[in-house]
């Protein structure tokens, strides 16, 4: 009786590319919330930066 390796060899490589695709999902995602976060961070700066202008203007 002949074991057959291709079963067994893609089983591992199936198991490996979606090991691969969670591990860019799980990036992206990561990516995608410094994202937010710099958005976030820049609309605020930016605010002060506008306010503290207009306080500087009126002196």
């Amino acid at each position: 009786m002949k074991l057959s390796l291709k079963p067994i060899k893609s089983r591992i490589y199936k198991a490996w590319l979606r090991s691969r695709l969670d591990n860019y999902s799980r990036s992206l995602h990561a990516i995608e919330v410094q994202r937010a976060n710099d958005f976030h961070a820049e609309r605020m700066l930016h605010r002060a930066v506008s306010s503290t202008k207009a306080k500087l203007q009126s002196l």
